[in-house]
């Protein structure tokens, strides 16, 4: 059953300079129990996509077309009022850098105390209680400890872990997780990684998984959303993606040919894609992709593609997805 259901959203910024486009048109869905993998480089709209499902705006900010919908509900909608009591209860964030997430001046079990008590009606002893709870839960080694310290005295791998036990602690069934190992080294990454993984199978929370890296979707995700310049290009299950569809898109293409491999040789350069996002207020005609791609055609600058069913479950948005091995 799907959990939350993402169709044709415009979420623009107004500026004196015009509308930055920053979600154009992007449809997707979460099933139950299931990990969504959204890839692309920065500024492709995978954070704004995550924030509107919130409605977490800019003053300047807004949905202008398009609808949101979890649990069979249309939540964009809703009042800020009626969102207050969504965030953090039935759907929870996890930010990319913990310490500018956590307020300094506050203790771990004050601020995780707080989520309990608003959502949940906890006193305040029954929070701190389950805070200490959620902390075991997410693997701390010294809870009680940890529950009575400030953010500051705090390692970067405890404050995620601190983190993720405030957006679980109200057993959420849709968990945004906003680039959460980006500012941690690869051995505390790998660690917070499979803690999620561990907890997914425990509560049975969806994930809606944010990154830049493909090789962490393949560790994380069961389906697989690539955006770029605020549309989805491709759709798939994870497998189809990584090894099993015939056909892919030229930027997924790109992604997954930039990644190290363990055979890679010492000296051997690894595949780049050229060029950069373009500037939001100066999107490209036709295909946004189109600039950077090698297999573009005039066709590919001039026209815009749509997103098109090409199998089981997978969608492309190119008028020519290439065929594995490198042939259109």
């Amino acid at each position: 059953m799907k959990l939350l259901e993402i169709n044709n959203l415009h979420t623009y910024f107004d500026t004196k300079k015009g509308l930055i486009k920053a979600v154009n048109g992007v449809s997707l869905s979460i099933e139950e129990g299931r990990t969504l993998g959204v890839v692309g480089e920065s500024g492709s709209g995978k954070s704004q996509t995550a924030m509107s499902i919130l409605k977490l705006f800019e003053n300047n900010q807004k949905i202008y077309e398009g609808e949101i919908k979890f649990e069979g509900k249309v939540i964009s909608e809703l009042s800020e009022k009626e969102m207050q009591k969504i965030r953090g209860n039935d759907i929870s964030v996890i930010f990319q850098e913990p310490m500018t997430s956590l307020n300094p001046v506050f203790t771990v079990n004050r601020q995780i105390s707080e989520v309990l008590m608003l959502h949940q009606g906890l006193n305040k002893k029954e929070a701190e209680a389950r805070s200490i709870e959620m902390l075991k839960q997410v693997k701390i080694a010294n809870p009680e400890t940890v529950n009575k310290s400030y953010p500051f005295q705090l390692s970067g791998g405890m404050r995620q872990r601190v983190m993720i036990a405030m957006a679980l602690a109200c057993k959420p069934k849709l968990l945004i997780a906003d680039e959460p190992t980006t500012a941690l080294d690869v051995t505390i990454q790998a660690q917070i990684l499979k803690l999620m993984n561990e907890l997914k199978a425990e509560t049975g929370t969806a994930i809606m998984f944010i990154t830049h890296d493909l090789g962490v979707i393949n560790q994380m995700a069961d389906d697989v959303a690539v955006m770029y310049c605020g549309q989805v290009v491709e759709t798939a299950p994870v497998d189809n993606i990584f090894m099993d569809s015939e056909y892919i898109h030229p930027y997924t293409e790109g992604l997954l040919t930039s990644i190290p491999r363990l055979n890679t040789k010492r000296g051997e350069k690894l595949d780049v894609i050229p060029g950069s996002v373009p500037h939001p207020l100066a999107l490209p005609q036709g295909c946004k992709f189109a600039p950077r791609c090698k297999y573009a055609t005039e066709k590919c600058r001039n026209e815009e593609p749509e997103l098109k069913e090409i199998g089981p479950n997978h969608q492309i948005r190119c008028f020519f997805p290439v065929k594995r091995g490198g042939n259109k």
